[in-house]
């Protein structure tokens, strides 16, 4: 059958049957029903780090707000500790105002090598780490990112100014969530307007990076190369500036649980777009980032 356009794309809609060469691909939509399914009970035995620690590498004199609102919202993900590795230019001024993140500080204002050593004494304190947000693309900057994602074994976020073509990495669940102009950024070629060649795309470009691939669109294209999810709970609100952002820390903190990266993507993609919805319901499109990212426990509330 033809591919719908994302604008006949509905929430409603359950499936969407693609055909790829001569095979027909069930296309499912992420709804309430897979995070019921997917979710785990948080166990009351419980102790401190057993939900996920978190490892953020963002910031710069340019960009305060982006690693904050990734770093709170893998808090308000359910993650038991958050690490923030950022600039010292910046660190000294938010870590009064942020007493439940754990703050370190490099000399600088952008990311550089001093980072390194804190950055390898973190490793052994965390289970998953998201990279990129308000770091800038300066040329110093990207080489250094770069070094840390080679050094990282763990779960991983790339988002933002990191999602970068020819990235290496040892981490088994990696997860880019790039919107429309990362993605391209990362092939080299431009996101098809035509949503079945962009599902090839992105279906092609998971297999060779061995990883999962959110897009953020209208709908969100969630593939590892073998899978594929839409999300389609979105609004017309959430192009406000750091809404990829919560996205981000939502799929960390979820990563750090133990989530697979496709889980986390799902999951993630879903609850940003819920906990968004909600903001719109209180604010209507009036709404920023910080609203919807305060949303995040009453989304999860639900399967609690």
């Amino acid at each position: 059958m033809e591919v719908q356009s994302p604008s006949q794309l509905h929430t409603h809609n359950p499936t969407l049957n693609i055909n790829k060469t001569n095979n027909q691909s069930l296309i499912v939509y992420v709804t309430r029903s897979y995070l019921k399914t997917h979710l785990r009970k948080r166990l009351v035995t419980s102790h401190k780090g057993q939900n996920g620690r978190v490892l953020v590498a963002g910031g710069s004199r340019l960009y305060f707000g982006s690693p904050l609102l990734v770093a709170v919202s893998a808090f308000r993900t359910g993650a038991d500790l958050v690490y923030l590795l950022t600039p010292e230019y910046i660190s000294k001024f938010i870590a009064p105002h942020y007493p439940d993140l754990i703050i370190w500080g490099y000399g600088g204002e952008y990311l550089n090598e001093t980072a390194l050593p804190l950055f390898d004494e973190l490793h052994s304190k965390t289970d998953a780490m998201v990279i990129g947000n308000g770091l800038t693309k300066q040329p110093g900057v990207l080489k250094t990112a770069s070094e840390l994602i080679r050094r990282w074994d763990k779960p991983l976020v790339i988002d933002a100014d990191c999602v970068q073509p020819n990235l290496k990495t040892n981490s088994k669940q990696l997860l880019y969530t790039p919107h429309m102009a990362e993605f391209s950024r990362l092939t080299g070629a431009r996101t098809p307007e035509n949503l079945k060649e962009r599902i090839m795309l992105i279906e092609k470009t998971a297999k060779e990076l061995s990883a999962t691939l959110l897009l953020k669109g209208r709908p969100d294209i969630i593939s590892d190369g073998d899978r594929l999810m839409f999300n389609n709970i979105h609004n017309p609100g959430m192009t406000v500036g750091g809404t990829g952002d919560t996205l981000a820390g939502i799929a960390c903190a979820l990563l750090s649980q133990k989530y697979s990266a496709f889980e986390a993507a799902c999951m993630a993609a879903y609850i940003n777009g819920v906990a968004g919805n909600l903001a719109k319901k209180k604010y209507g499109y009036s709404f920023i980032a910080s609203d919807l990212m305060n949303e995040i426990p009453n989304v999860l509330k639900q399967f609690q």
